[in-house]
């Protein structure tokens, strides 16, 4: 993973502790330990709107200046999405689409940091046809008192500008509360896609299902005698391979960045 920046976004209520100021402060001293150093940012919004736009001018800064941020919200939040300081709320499904955005233009290097939730529920707002919403993210899978967070966060910069690693970032960080943060790289973003994808739609039910509408409207491309739905469906687990390697590629951005078929290594499994 790659970065040159790190941007610690603070929409905490007024009246609160902030730790957004805290932290930004305490990363600038750290940073000027470690040469090159990334640029360490700090960006004040009060609602879902502002965070939206702010998404919007990083993408073009990555596209136009090769910006590649590491994105540290502080907000209130739950699991399902995040809360701003006027009280305005973004589910993960608000900001898939510009966090996707701002994945690519990265080269697909973003690293989300939250103090809100681990935002693992954003994997529902994802089909198998979706792009990589995000390289990485990092949270809480409880509610934390902000000395927690402080002390967990510094020690996940430390080591960040240190070692340039997320996961041995990670690894310091959940030393100082253990059971308290979780990391979800791409690849277990995309490994629960895909198994949810075979759950549903690849059981020999559902495949059945499908050859039925299959056979009673064929694809466009189909030229040939009626085929009975069994056919389709035997088709379809027979394809089964093909799209894991078709999801794949799109998920993991292989046909933009054609060195991600090996940077990203996801292993296939036969569905039952």
């Amino acid at each position: 993973m790659r970065f040159n920046q790190i941007l610690v976004v603070d929409s905490i209520p007024t009246g609160e502790r902030n730790t957004a100021r805290e932290l930004h402060q305490d990363v600038c001293l750290r940073a000027r330990l470690f040469a090159p150093a990334p640029e360490v940012l700090y960006h004040r919004l009060e609602s879902r709107g502002q965070l939206l736009a702010l998404l919007s001018e990083l993408a073009a800064a990555a596209s136009a200046a090769g910006d590649i941020p590491v994105l540290h919200i502080e907000c209130h939040g739950n699991n399902d999405g995040l809360e701003f300081a006027d009280k305005s709320f973004a589910t993960w499904a608000d900001i898939k689409e510009p966090l996707t955005a701002l994945n690519v233009a990265t080269g697909m290097n973003l690293l989300v940091v939250v103090a809100a939730c681990n935002g693992s529920a954003i994997t529902n707002t994802l089909g198998p046809t979706d792009r990589a919403p995000l390289h990485g993210l990092i949270g809480p899978i409880r509610s934390v008192l902000p000395s927690e967070l402080m002390s967990a966060y510094l020690a996940l910069y430390e080591t960040l500008l240190r070692t340039r690693s997320a996961r041995l970032a990670v690894d310091d960080m959940r030393a100082t509360s253990p059971d308290t943060f979780v990391y979800r790289p791409a690849q277990w973003f995309f490994q629960h896609v895909w198994d949810q994808y075979q759950a549903t739609q690849e059981t020999p039910e559902a495949r059945l299902e499908r050859g039925r509408k299959m056979a009673a409207n064929p694809p466009d491309d189909y030229v040939g005698p009626p085929v009975r739905p069994e056919q389709f469906a035997q088709l379809l687990a027979d394809k089964n391979r093909e799209f894991f390697d078709k999801y794949r590629r799109i998920f993991f951005l292989c046909d933009l960045f054609p060195e991600h078929e090996t940077r990203f290594p996801v292993n296939y499994v036969v569905a039952e």
